[in-house]
Formats: C-alpha cells, sequence, structure tokens
C-alpha cells in the first residue's frame, strides 16, 4: 500500500474522529450556554455518585432558576435572552472549582453538582455565593439586563443517590424559594414534595374549573363612611371543585399565577363581573382584582376593552385592584397601563396598602384614586394605639394627595367608629356585608334603597345605624 493510499486513510480517520467528537458534543453540551446539557449532566452525576470514594461522602445538588426572562424577551427579544443566559452560564463556569460539574437544565434553569462536600452549610455557601454573582446586572448594549434568581438545594442520602431524584429535590427547594421570599434559597426537605403535590393539585384543580365552570364569583358590598349609602360592590373569585372542596383563594391565585393560567381567570373575573353590574343601579361600582402576570402578558388593557364591551356599562363604575407588589413586577411595563386605564376611564386602587413595599413614591408616580387599608391593620388598632395613629396618618396623607380611602375587614363596630373618626371614606368588611353570591345583591340593593327612601332614616351614621341595617 504506498504512501498516498495510507495519507487519504490517515486523512478519513481523522475526519471520522472529528465527526464522532462533533455527534458527541451536540449530544452532551447545550448549544447556548457551551455547558453540559441535562442528559449528559444526569448521567455522569450518576457515574460520580456511584464511585467508591463519592458513595462514604456527602454530596448536593444546586439548582438555579432565572425569574424574569419572559419580560426581557418580550420587550428586547430572544436574542437579548439568549445573550443574558450565555453571559450567566460563563459567569457561573468561572466560579467552579474543578472536578464540579455544571449544566443547563431547561430554558431557565442551571444546575450544579458538588460530588463531596464537608458539610450541608459548604453546599449552601456555594449556592449563596453564585447566586450573588447570578443576580449582578449584565451589560447588553446600552443597557443592563437584571434578572432575579432562585437557588435549592439538595443533600444525597445514604439511601437515595441518583441524579434524577436529586435535580426534582433541588427543583422543589428552588421553588420554595421564590415562593417564600427572603434571601431567595432554600434546602429541601420531605414537607417540601407535600406542598409540591398539594399545588399539583390545585393548578389542575384550576384547570378542571376552567373547563367545567367550577370558578364563580361573589361580591362583597362598600359603603360611604359618611351616610351609610351602598357605594359599590368588590368581585371575589371563588372555587369550588367536586373532588377538592372550596379551595381558599390564597391557594388558587398563587398556583394559577405560577402555572400561567392566571390570564383566563382574571378575564373571566373582568367578564363576569362587569356582566353582573350592567343589572345594577347606574351609580353602584364593581372592584376587580387583577394580578402582576395579567400586566406582564400584555392580555390586561384587551380583557378590560373586552369586558367592557359585552357588559355595556361605563368605564367609571370599573375599578381595578392592585396590590403594591404589582409595581415591583416592573415599574416600566404597569406604569403606561395604568395611565391606560385612567385615560380610558377606569379608576385604579392600590390594595393592601400598608402591607408591602409601602413605597410613598407610588402615591405620586402612579395615577391612582383610591387606596385601601388593609385588614391587618384594622385589627391590630384594637389594641396597638400606635396602629390608629398610622392610620390617622395614612388619612391625612391620602386628602393632600386627593385619594379616597376604603377601609376593609371592618368586622366590629368599634373597628368601624375608629376608622370613621379618622375621617376614611368607605367601609368594607364583615360588619357591613358579607361575600355574596350574584342572586343574592339585588337583595341587597333593594334593601339599601328601601331604607333610603324612609323618612325616619335620614341619620345614616357609622358605627350604630348602619352596622345595624346592614346586619345580615
Amino acid at each position: 500500500m504506498d504512501s498516498q493510499i495510507l495519507a487519504e486513510l490517515e486523512s478519513l480517520r481523522q475526519h471520522k474522529q472529528r465527526l464522532e467528537r462533533d455527534v458527541e458534543r451536540l449530544l452532551t453540551i447545550d448549544q447556548l450556554t457551551g455547558l453540559l446539557n441535562r442528559n449528559a449532566f444526569t448521567n455522569r452525576t450518576n457515574k460520580l455518585l456511584n464511585q467508591p470514594e463519592v458513595e462514604k461522602t456527602q454530596a448536593a445538588m444546586i439548582e438555579f432558576s432565572i425569574v424574569g426572562l419572559p419580560r426581557i424577551s418580550g420587550s428586547l427579544g430572544r436574542h437579548a435572552t439568549d445573550y443574558l443566559l450565555s453571559a450567566l452560564a460563563a459567569r457561573m463556569a468561572l466560579m467552579l472549582a474543578e472536578g464540579l460539574l455544571a449544566a443547563r437544565l431547561d430554558y431557565k434553569s442551571f444546575a450544579v453538582f458538588l460530588p463531596a462536600i464537608v458539610d450541608p452549610l459548604y453546599a449552601l455557601t456555594e449556592a449563596r455565593r453564585i447566586l450573588t454573582k447570578l443576580r449582578e446586572p449584565v451589560d447588553w448594549v446600552d443597557r443592563k439586563l437584571s434578572v432575579d434568581v432562585m437557588a435549592g438545594v439538595a443533600l444525597a442520602t445514604a439511601n437515595e443517590r441518583h441524579a434524577e431524584v436529586l435535580l426534582e429535590n433541588a427543583s422543589l427547594a428552588c421553588r420554595s424559594a421564590g415562593q417564600r421570599g427572603g434571601p431567595g434559597y432554600a434546602f429541601f426537605n420531605p414537607a417540601l414534595a407535600e406542598n409540591t403535590r398539594r399545588r399539583a393539585e390545585i393548578q389542575s384543580a384550576i384547570q378542571d374549573g376552567i373547563e367545567h365552570n367550577y370558578f364563580f364569583m361573589h361580591y362583597q358590598p362598600i359603603f360611604d363612611c359618611a351616610n351609610g349609602n351602598l357605594t359599590g360592590f368588590e368581585a371575589l373569585l371563588r372555587l369550588n371543585h367536586p373532588k377538592l372542596g372550596a379551595i381558599s383563594p390564597a391557594e388558587f391565585i398563587p398556583a394559577a399565577e405560577s402555572s400561567g393560567q392566571i390570564g383566563k381567570l382574571g378575564s373571566f373575573a373582568l367578564v363576569t363581573a362587569t356582566r353582573a353590574a350592567s343589572q345594577w343601579p347606574a351609580d353602584t361600582v364593581i372592584a376587580v382584582n387583577v394580578s402582576p402576570e395579567q400586566f406582564l402578558d400584555g392580555s390586561l388593557i384587551t380583557d378590560i376593552h373586552n369586558a367592557l364591551e359585552l357588559s355595556t356599562i361605563p368605564a367609571y363604575r370599573l375599578e381595578i385592584e392592585i396590590t403594591e407588589s404589582t409595581m415591583m413586577a416592573d415599574v416600566e411595563v404597569i406604569l403606561p397601563q395604568i395611565q391606560a386605564l385612567r385615560e380610558l376611564g377606569c379608576a385604579v386602587v392600590l390594595d393592601d396598602f400598608g402591607t408591602g413595599y409601602s413605597s410613598l413614591s407610588y402615591l405620586w408616580k402612579f395615577p391612582f384614586t383610591k387606596l385601601k387599608i388593609d385588614r391587618s391593620f384594622v385589627q391590630a388598632a384594637d389594641t396597638q394605639p400606635k396602629v390608629r395613629g398610622l392610620i390617622s396618618a395614612i388619612m391625612d396623607l391620602s386628602r393632600n394627595l386627593g385619594l379616597k380611602v376604603t377601609a376593609e375587614g371592618i368586622e366590629t363596630p368599634v373597628q368601624a367608629a375608629m376608622i370613621q373618626a379618622c375621617g376614611c371614606n368607605f367601609i368594607q368588611g364583615y360588619l357591613t356585608g358579607r361575600p355574596v353570591p350574584d342572586t343574592d345583591v339585588a337583595a341587597i340593593v333593594m334593601k339599601r334603597f328601601a331604607e333610603a327612601i324612609r323618612p325616619q332614616q335620614t341619620d345614616i351614621m357609622l358605627p350604630g345605624s348602619l352596622a345595624r341595617r346592614t346586619a345580615m
């Protein structure tokens, strides 16, 4: 065999090796970040977990979840998020010691495997160290891209040393860190698995509710503190599942937000509430709560236009209630939508004032028409004189800014008297009326109308006469 043939064979062999390396890279490496992909990561992690020298040591899995990518993709395009993820991956890879494995698990998640750790505190320290670095802004063109990051840590036990199980546990811990707030990281514990099972049940119940009409609305009356007149109702979404029974909004709202189902629920609430309000007197308003996710996905203004058109009620009869956490989601995205709501004629109410960030800048930067004092303030005022002073200060501040104030959670005549003495405009709570289905609203309206036209009922002041007249 001459030298030319040998050279050609060697060239073919080298070409085959390059192809095999390319195929291996495609099968094991995430093409965007250069990190291991999920499949290769779990395979290598399992090999490490089964090595004799590692079996006798502690090991840990850390998952990092990037929060806020859809917002960046929606405003700047997918290329911006790709650049951000590549930068974060490179940043993380530079921080890892030799022998540690790192991977991109999916669109928004990374993972790091620590095959031999001294103690659990070391794994937590590593999670915090990487988390801090990943949260630093990334320079892109003429701006900085900022995202939040959550971390979950799972430890390998003597009985459970499988990569997929560790990843699942770290993911559960990561979700827990995001749900409870605080530093943004958490250890896995068995209770998380039960919480996740319940959350999955709730998400399934939400889907059932959407498909089979298990959702419905209740309406709680709101009264004028000065004269006791009925001014409107707050619409409250309810879910009664045939298997799970009544499910609290405190459970199904967060589950719907995290699973992307909140848009459908928000649209249902707006259409149902405004349709109900179209049957009420023309001077009654309907207040509907909206989620930050409805602002961020860009559907809210369209949903409100649709609800008003279907119900034919004027926009000034619709109050949109938002929480302080809504503004923290993304001011640049949310402020223009609030301004659009005001231009449309809707009122915008700052709900649960005092329980969140309570930045006074919100009150003058955002075109609110009203704020609601959270029930926790009202209840605390029963025993804490300082809280009463704080409520009075909120009333004074609101008057100076031209804002009306509603106090919610009023349950006793003493609370009602205190709120009226502070100069509150509107009152809402069990004392004056519990939430009722749409079929019972007409009775409340007729009762108010009948009492309003009685000559002897002209002194309608809180708390006495209003409390007596609204007892149900």
